[in-house]
C-alpha cells in the first residue's frame, strides 16, 4: 500500500519529537506540515519530509492541503496523526493490516480510527469527494466530516487500538495565549453555525441534509 503519515505542527517541538520517536520505524514515511507562526521548524537528521504550505493553516485547511497531496502522490491512503500522539510501530502496522483486510473483503472504508482518530488511516480515494468545511477552522471540524461520511453510507472502522494523546490534548493552543484567545471567543460561533448545518449539537442532529428545516 502506497501510503505516508501526516501530522500538523504549530508549536511544543518537544511533544512533536516524542510523537515521531514511538514511530519511528515509519520516519521516511512522515510528513509534517509546518502550521508554525513562522514555519520555522527543522529536525536534524530527520527520514521523512517537512512540508511548508504557503502561509500558516488552521486544522480543517491542513486536512484538506493533507487530501489534495495524498492525490498528488497518488497514495492509496494516508494517516492523520496528532503531533501530540503517542503511538508504536505495531499500531501502525495493526492498522494497515486491517486496511488490507478491509480492502479484501471489498469494503467501502473511508476511516479506520484507533484513539478517534488521534491516528487514524483514510482512504484517498473513497474521501475524494469530500473536504472538511472551511467555515469550521478547529472545533466542530471533526464531527461533521465524520457525520458526513457516515450520511453517505461509508464505513468509519473502529479498532480500540492503543494511542495516548499526550497531556488530553489541545496542546497547541495550550501553548499560545493567543491562539487560546482566538479559539476561546470564536468558539461559541462555530458551535452555532454546526447547530445550523446540523439542526443541533453532536449526536443530537435532526437534519440528514445540511442546512435542512
Amino acid at each position: 500500500m502506497n501510503y505516508q503519515i501526516y501530522t500538523l505542527y504549530v508549536n511544543r517541538r518537544d511533544l512533536l519529537m516524542g510523537t515521531l520517536d514511538s514511530i519511528d520505524a515509519f520516519q521516511d514515511r512522515v510528513v509534517v506540515l509546518d502550521d508554525s507562526p513562522r514555519q520555522y521548524l527543522l529536525i536534524e537528521d530527520f527520514a521523512g519530509e517537512i512540508y511548508r504550505p504557503d502561509v500558516p493553516l488552521f486544522c480543517s485547511p491542513s486536512y484538506n492541503l493533507i487530501l489534495a497531496l495524498a492525490r498528488q502522490r497518488r497514495q492509496d491512503a494516508f494517516f492523520i496523526m496528532h503531533s501530540d500522539a503517542r503511538a508504536s510501530a505495531e499500531v501502525v502496522e495493526a492498522v494497515l493490516a486491517r486496511a488490507e483486510e478491509l480492502n479484501q473483503a471489498g469494503l467501502r472504508w473511508g476511516v479506520i480510527f484507533t484513539n478517534y482518530d488521534v491516528l487514524c488511516l483514510q482512504n484517498t480515494a473513497v474521501l475524494a469527494h469530500f473536504q472538511w468545511d472551511p467555515y469550521l477552522p478547529v472545533y466542530y471540524t471533526d464531527v461533521d466530516y465524520y457525520r458526513r461520511l457516515r450520511l453517505a453510507g461509508i464505513a468509519l472502522i473502529e479498532t480500540g487500538l492503543p494511542v495516548e494523546h499526550a497531556e488530553r490534548g489541545s496542546s497547541a493552543m495550550k501553548a499560545d495565549a493567543a491562539l487560546y484567545h482566538f479559539v476561546q471567543t470564536n468558539f461559541p460561533a462555530w458551535r452555532e453555525y454546526y447547530h445550523r448545518k446540523w439542526g443541533g449539537e453532536r449526536d443530537q442532529e435532526r437534519f440528514a441534509t445540511p442546512f435542512d428545516t
